[in-house]
């Protein structure tokens, strides 16, 4: 039987038990019964239990059980693998350290079902202030959020002037963050910009996730705003949210399985949404920046075919026109079944998003938020996800 230094044992020919808190050899180990460590053989031990945390067999490792000279000069020393006849006698491996070490810095997410302004599923990088009443001062935590119901796998670097540098990798369960690490204001300009890569898994679905490498860079003067810090239902913190990759976006991107015929399609040339591309009379044709996706400018001078089309026209008319194509374009990406559109209207006295918010109630079966701050800037975009 294998022992570790923190295991709870029994003596097999007389009563009372101990912890272990030496591996003197292959064969003895000290045990430490009523504050005295006692050498014992291991045949005459039996294991009551582990270690209840990593904690506990820290405190019992401080003991000086491997820091102790070893009782025969030619015995191993320290941190040295015991074999036997039977099985080798190993001090707890390190690994298990580093896979407790990663699960305490793995904590789940909060899910938001329907609701006005749900969170789009996919992989975000959070810079969450430690002081969330002072948010521009102090350290901010830095996490890898997978709001999304596959298990990521990543790899990340910051970029520096002339190459990358590692900083971590590892894998995040569905709907949970990871805590990379906790970084004072002074160093925040090293972790600004870097590049984040991910692997899918789950262990079942009609359609495999593809891979993904994506770029990030965080605005400098953007960590200095209070404005620029919202509150995800995920979170539950104030927190300075960088958009990494849209799921529903992605999974576009995938290798389906028709189940009917077994065969392997691809996601992103049967979308539905690729005949709007095709269709030279549909007026979301210039707006798709993604087979299910939209992306439309309500400004003024981007919806002007001449600079002459509304010279005489009021404010009044101008608004009346944006409506037009606002309504024009949602109808159109409700009718040919996109899964997000987003309308650029700008900052300004707020009118258009309040009369764009006003018609959305007239619509069942889609919800909408705020655009990326980083993207679109302080209330400048509405995101409406239809399905």
């Amino acid at each position: 039987m294998k022992f570790e230094i923190g295991d709870q044992v029994k003596f097999m020919d007389q009563e009372g038990q101990g912890v272990i808190t030496k591996i003197i050899n292959a064969n003895t180990v000290g045990v430490t019964t009523d504050g005295f460590e006692i050498p014992c053989s291991i045949t005459d031990l039996i294991k009551v239990s582990r270690p209840a945390s990593t904690a506990e067999r820290l405190f019992y490792e401080g003991k000086g059980s491997y820091d102790a000279a070893p009782e025969n000069k030619s015995e191993p020393a320290k941190d040295a693998v015991f074999e036997t006849e039977h099985a080798p006698i190993m001090p707890a491996p390190a690994i298990e350290d580093d896979e407790n070490e990663e699960d305490m810095r793995i904590s789940p997410l909060r899910r938001s079902f329907g609701g006005k302004n749900p969170q789009s599923e996919g992989i975000y990088i959070a810079l969450v202030p430690l002081d969330q009443q002072f948010m521009l001062r102090g350290p901010l935590e830095f996490y890898i959020v997978n709001y999304s119901p596959y298990t990521l796998l990543y790899n990340f670097a910051t970029r520096g002037a002339e190459s990358f540098y590692g900083v971590d990798f590892a894998s995040v369960p569905p709907y949970s963050k990871i805590l990379v690490e906790s970084i004072e204001r002074e160093d925040l300009g090293l972790w600004t910009e870097g590049i984040l890569q991910g692997l899918f898994y789950q262990d079942e679905n009609t359609v495999w996730m593809p891979p993904f490498s994506k770029d990030y860079k965080i605005r400098v003067n953007h960590l200095g705003k209070q404005e620029n810090y919202v509150f995800p239902v995920f979170m539950q913190q104030k927190t300075l949210l960088v958009p990494v990759l849209d799921a529903a976006r992605h999974k576009t991107e995938g290798i389906s399985i028709d189940a009917g015929k077994g065969r392997k399609t691809d996601q992103k040339a049967e979308s539905p949404a690729q005949n709007i591309v095709a269709d030279s009379k549909n007026p979301l044709q210039a707006y798709m920046i993604q087979p299910e996706v939209a992306e439309v400018d309500l400004h003024v001078e981007k919806l002007l075919s001449t600079r002459l089309e509304m010279k005489n026209a009021e404010e009044k008319d101008y608004l009346a026109r944006q409506l037009q194509v606002f309504e024009t374009c949602l109808n159109q990406a409700i009718k040919h079944r996109l899964s997000k559109i987003i309308f650029i209207h700008g900052v300004g006295n707020g009118i258009l998003k309040a009369e764009m918010e006003k018609r959305l109630k007239n619509y069942e079966n889609l919800h909408f938020m705020e655009g990326s701050r980083l993207r679109y800037g302080v209330g400048g975009a509405l995101e409406i996800f239809l399905r």
